[in-house]
């Protein structure tokens, strides 16, 4: 069932977009409502399945790691054996995010790897079990990922000052200890986790957490804090765009990255090394602001743009970029 969302729920949303670790006293002021009502609808948004958790953007490439994006088409497949397969990739430690779509491809997850023989190895334990029914998969290795603030939920017509935040792939791991690596995992599980409660698990004091994590944020391991949304009933429509690229220039491809910047319905965009060049996520009200959008993409882009798939998601199965286990030696 999907939900309407009225202006104070928007803005609320907005604000966790922004930053989902700001205190229901900081999001108060942004809304103009009490802190007390501010966390009530925050928790209704949670049980109607509005939000589905609290997600922490981190720069996996400063723990080491690059991340390999898969996608699946299916065949002879039960209902029964695809929630098999679901299940494997989302209890698989090497596996962090995992969706079903609508399109080209009926599954898409990425795994993240030291080098390309740990990548094989994650691979060979899928085809083992579950070659069979798959029909094609394709790898795109992400170069650099970039997330921007949910600017449509509020009708903004100027991009956010603080719109922006990327990942990289090139690996250059930030020396952390296990205290460290620790905090990572529980803001990757729960952005919104209290310094108390965390310091509590981790061992330490709520004071040298909060010091920890701002220089986790210093060091460029941690980019951002937002919410992932339930696909299933959020009023907006997730589309991930698949882009071949030709001819491109510098300028051109810097143009192309400003008009996903400034496009308030684009949230996501990477650069990436595989089948295609460019991808974009994009959440619209309705199919007609998609074509809309494509269409002026094509349009603005024909010199460059070779050709596309568009891949409706419809439900997110995990979301956590943080690899469950430390690098020997980090």
């Amino acid at each position: 069932m999907v939900i309407t969302l009225d202006a104070k729920d928007r803005k609320i949303l907005y604000e966790l977009d922004i930053n989902s670790r700001h205190s229901n006293s900081e999001i108060a002021k942004k809304v103009g409502l009490s802190k007390q009502v501010v966390g009530f609808r925050i928790k209704r948004l949670i049980q109607e399945g509005i939000i589905s958790s609290f997600y922490t953007v981190i720069d996996i490439s400063k723990l080491g790691f690059t991340i390999h994006k898969n996608f699946l088409r299916l065949q002879n497949l039960t209902k029964e054996k695809e929630n098999e397969l679901i299940t494997f990739l989302k209890t698989n430690q090497n596996v962090v995010w995992v969706v079903s779509c609508d399109g080209k491809y009926d599954l898409a997850f990425g795994t993240w790897a030291t080098d390309m023989a740990y990548l094989d190895k994650t691979l060979n334990e899928l085809n083992k079990l579950f070659g069979e029914y798959i029909s094609e998969r394709q790898i795109a290795t992400i170069i650099r990922g970039e997330y921007f603030v949910r600017d449509y939920l509020i009708s903004k017509t100027k991009p956010s000052a603080f719109r922006t935040s990327f990942f990289g792939a090139v690996p250059a791991p930030v020396k952390m200890d296990a205290k460290d690596w620790k905090i990572l995992m529980e803001l990757a599980n729960n952005s919104r986790i209290t310094s108390v409660d965390m310091g509590e698990i981790v061992g330490i004091s709520a004071d040298a957490v909060a010091e920890r994590i701002k220089k986790l944020e210093k060091s460029g391991v941690i980019r951002h804090y937002n919410f992932v949304p339930n696909e299933s009933a959020y009023p907006y429509i997730h589309y991930k765009v698949l882009i071949g690229l030709k001819n491109l220039t510098e300028d051109r491809d810097k143009s192309l990255i400003e008009y996903c910047r400034v496009n308030p319905n684009i949230i996501y965009i990477v650069k990436a090394l595989g089948p295609w060049e460019f991808e974009i996520d994009m959440e619209v009200e309705t199919a007609e602001k998609f074509r809309e959008i494509m269409m002026n993409i094509k349009t603005k882009f024909n010199d460059i743009l070779k050709d596309y798939s568009a891949l409706q998601i419809y439900q997110v199965h995990k979301y956590n970029f943080c690899p469950s286990k430390k690098i020997e030696g980090n």
